[in-house]
């Protein structure tokens, strides 16, 4: 009979251990599987994170590009209108010249007039 009581003793202990061990096990279950669904939401939500910051990425690029290209053209319009400016200057300093070689043929053309309005003033003297 002790070893019935005994049975049922061992048997209630190990019962009750094992219990523990099974509703332990489906308590740690459940912690684990909550830390599991915890860590699938966050890696969702990184990914979505990633997903956008490489659609800002990729605009930025876009609008990076469109920038250089912008730039790139200004460079050539800058250029553009400093060989105009050169080519002016290049006229200008031409037509000065020009301009300065006209004036003294002018003057040297006065000056014969005048030259010659005198000769001919002396010549009317001399007949008159």
């Amino acid at each position: 009979m002790i070893e019935l009581i005994g049975g049922i003793v061992i048997g209630g202990v190990a019962g009750v251990a094992l219990k523990d061990k099974i509703v332990g096990n489906s308590s740690q279950n459940d912690t684990k599987q909550r830390e599991l669904e915890t860590l699938y939401a966050e890696n969702e939500k990184f990914r979505q994170r990633n997903k956008e910051a490489e659609r800002q990425v990729e605009d930025l690029m876009v609008e990076l590009d469109r920038i250089r290209k912008k730039a790139k053209e200004n460079d050539e319009e800058q250029d553009d209108l400093e060989d105009e400016l050169d080519k002016a200057k290049l006229e200008l300093k031409s037509l000065r010249q020009q301009n300065d070689e006209l004036a003294r043929k002018v003057k040297e053309y006065k000056d014969a007039c005048e030259a010659q309005a005198a000769q001919i003033s002396l010549l009317k003297e001399k007949i008159g």
